[in-house]
């Protein structure tokens, strides 16, 4: 049998994914990020102060993530590595384009990170590990070459809302159907025509990008697809040598953003231990595809709100945006604040503490506003 890589490859180089990016600098003027920034996520990845020199690892870079990174750090040394020449094409010529001297770019296979090199600070896998025909085996990789308290920053997909993609995955296999013209026209086909009841629709009408072939070709017909549980993310990294230390939005995990729960199940949930929210808010609000999530190579430096959580330094969560006076929003969500503390909200400098924003009325807010994903808690 065929290698799972070298499957993997063949249908990058065919359908390069996701989209290019074609100018980074306008990207980013139009307010786009890359999740695992540390320009902008360095508070949630290392809460307890971002290294001075940064080594970056884009393990499955894609076509243009490296050349992202290596844009908004201009400080540090970035690493791409990828299955696909088309991509890697993509990156070269970004590169070229934005002058990313501080990049450089590798055609291999993340299990073979260690001959890129090793002592990165920060490792971001995204969307790959899932694809791998042993995603330990990768994890392993990847840890292997981190320096002590070094960040991971990964994406899984999660089981509940692919539930229906993974059915119709099944199907396309059995039916050998190929990413090639005739089988994505087989396949947009075949979409059209289930009825509004079957488990894939509410993906379809939430995935825009499905308009494009090389999102349906990877949604449908990728050779190599598995998703993670929120128990399972955790034995995904914590069997493979490092330690879990949060998501990147904490408002999929927490009852606290959830407004459509009954007050008794949000009170039940919550007086449950973390993992064991986080597990139950994946079952009652299941509309999440993937698991964003960080972990260190020990030490680990989780937030706690039952530490001193009053000389921690808030910091407005990336895409943030204030509308009006005491309303603000995050991507499609929006959320209002009372005026008092819309006024501890909109003092926030990123030098404050909790302690100068407010003391006790401070620290109520913040720890909600945590839990619901709009702020990051830093400890200097």
């Amino acid at each position: 049998m065929e290698d799972v890589s070298a499957l993997v490859a063949r249908l990058y180089e065919g359908h390069p994914y996701p989209p290019p990016s074609t100018d980074l600098a306008a990207s980013v003027a139009r307010g786009e990020f890359q999740i695992a920034d540390p320009s902008l996520w360095w508070p949630m990845i290392w809460p307890e102060g971002r290294p001075d020199k940064l080594k970056i690892l884009s393990a499955g870079c894609g076509s243009h993530q490296a050349a992202w990174f290596a844009f908004t750090n201009r400080d540090a040394e970035v690493f791409g590595v990828d299955l696909s020449q088309a991509s890697l094409a993509h990156e070269r010529h970004l590169q070229d384009k934005h002058a990313l001297t501080n990049l450089h770019l590798f055609k291999g296979d993340l299990r073979n990170a260690a001959e890129i090199g090793s002592d990165f600070n920060l490792v971001v896998c995204t969307g790959v590990l899932h694809h791998m025909a042993d995603p330990d085996e990768g994890m392993r990789a990847l840890a292997d070459v981190m320096a002590d308290g070094a960040a991971l920053a990964g994406m899984v997909y999660s089981p509940t809302w692919r539930t229906g993609v993974y059915m119709m995955q099944d199907l396309f296999r059995r039916l050998g159907i190929a990413p090639d013209a005739e089988g994505i026209a087989f396949v947009r086909r075949t979409l059209a025509k289930l009825p509004a009841w079957h488990p894939v629709q509410h993906y379809i009408a939430a995935a825009a990008e499905l308009r494009d072939d090389a999102a349906l070709v990877d949604t449908f017909l990728h050779p190599q697809d598995r998703a993670y549980s929120v128990p399972q993310v955790f034995a995904l990294v914590e069997d493979n040598g490092l330690s879990f230390q949060g998501w990147f939005d904490n408002g999929l995990y927490y009852p606290h953003a959830t407004d459509w729960m009954a007050p008794e199940l949000i009170e039940r949930v919550a007086v449950l231990p973390e993992r064991e929210q986080w597990a139950a808010m994946e079952m009652i609000s299941p509309a999440n595809p993937q698991h964003y999530f960080f972990a260190r190579k020990a030490p680990a430096h989780p937030i706690s709100f039952r530490e001193d959580i009053m000389r921690l330094t808030p910091r407005r969560h990336p895409g943030v945006r204030r509308l009006a006076p005491g309303q603000y929003a995050r991507g499609p969500a929006r959320f209002g604040l009372s005026g008092a503390d819309a006024a501890i909200f909109d003092a926030m400098d990123d030098q404050k503490s909790v302690a100068d924003l407010g003391g006790e009325p401070a620290r109520a807010l913040f720890e909600r506003l945590w839990k619901q994903g709009h702020v990051m808690m830093a400890k200097r």
